[in-house]
């Protein structure tokens, strides 16, 4: 990975909600309505914030009948998985990051 890479990876986590969606598709992937409901965003800006991270290869998504999912790209190179997951593990001893994922939870066994 060149740093112009890296930088584009980095500067893509420098946003509250973009490290909040990251903190919760590092567990699972998840469509943009769980993604909403777990946040509580609104659909507009959870898209708007999708499209960066997708644009900046950290998110894939997939459709899967009517959904589309999105999860955290894996394997593209090493350095790659390593700067991702590295700020996404080191998301988890937050306060905030810990009420997402519980919320998480509950959203999906209602779902």
């Amino acid at each position: 990975m060149k740093i112009k890479r890296a930088r584009q990876i980095l500067k893509a986590f420098s946003d509250d909600t973009r490290l909040r969606i990251v903190n919760l598709l590092n567990r699972r992937s998840l469509t943009v309505t769980e993604i909403c409901q777990t946040l509580k965003k609104n659909q507009s800006i959870v898209s708007k914030h999708l499209a960066k991270l997708r644009l900046t290869g950290i998110v894939r998504d997939i459709r899967k009948g009517a959904n589309v999912h999105y999860y955290l790209i894996r394997g593209k190179d090493k350095a790659h998985d390593k700067l991702v997951r590295s700020i996404a593990g080191s998301l988890l001893v937050l306060k905030t990051f810990k009420q997402d994922l519980e919320m998480m939870r509950k959203v999906k066994k209602k779902g």
